[in-house]
């Protein structure tokens, strides 16, 4: 990266959110996300989970009751405001993700691409616009937003988005008992203010692993997939 151009953020906060699974990915993830750039790392845990004695460095936060996906996504970008509330970018991620190499330092340079952003999501699946040049591009999709791998929020969209009253109810008024459908309660605030859902593209983040916490029988094939993911980015 061209040491003469201005560098837009430093302040991180960074989390990851998991569960059990049959084949584990947590420990590739926090090795990928290291390599990628970022180091203090919390990892908000649903019961179950075993943290290797190699990660001892992690701010690691356990749940003592399963909570579901979208609850223990929304209460650990809670506690990441409040514990980190001067960050200048927030970034959360699921527990089965690999990450270019490079990618904090790419995007301290290249975020943000408006000067107000809904989300930012490094993670392009399969059927969203493809790129060749390394760009953010709208996809602006509503309740139809897919993929809440890797999400980025500014330090004023993750307050508006934590305060929304819509986005509390649908723990209580969702569909599936507001426990799943992350991506879709993201995409519909972003709808709903009139703010820009942006997609990396080609992906600085790829899907791993054959099973899935929320969805037992999907795999990570299609959609679930990023068809263009750069190993390392400039």
């Amino acid at each position: 990266m061209d040491a003469c151009k201005f560098r837009n953020i430093s302040n991180w906060s960074v989390g990851i959110t998991t569960a059990p699974r049959k084949q584990p990915t947590l420990c590739q993830t926090i090795a990928s996300i290291k390599k990628a750039g970022w180091e203090r790392l919390q990892v908000f845990a649903e019961p179950g989970v075993e943290i290797p004695e190699d990660f001892n460095d992690l701010i690691f936060v356990q749940r003592y009751e399963r909570l579901g996906a979208f609850p223990n996504w929304y209460l650990s970008l809670t506690e990441m405001v409040l514990r980190d509330p001067k960050a200048e970018a927030y970034l959360l991620c699921q527990d089965d993700v690999l990450f270019s190499e490079n990618t904090r330092e790419y995007l301290e340079f290249k975020l943000w691409p408006a000067p107000e952003v809904g989300v930012v999501s490094i993670y392009c699946p399969s059927h969203y616009q493809q790129k060749i040049t390394p760009e953010f591009i709208r996809e602006d999709r509503g309740w139809r937003s897919w993929g809440a791998l890797a999400y980025i929020f500014s330090n004023p969209s993750a307050r508006s988005l934590l305060s929304d009253s819509a986005v509390l109810n649908h723990r209580d008024f969702g569909p599936a008992d507001g426990l799943k459908h992350i991506d879709a309660v993201v995409g519909l605030w972003c709808e709903r203010n009139q703010l820009p859902y942006f997609v990396h593209s080609p992906s600085l983040a790829q899907h791993i692993g054959d099973t899935s916490t929320i969805y037992p029988t999907a795999s990570v094939r299609g959609h679930r997939k990023a068809d263009q993911f750069l190993k390392k980015i400039r």
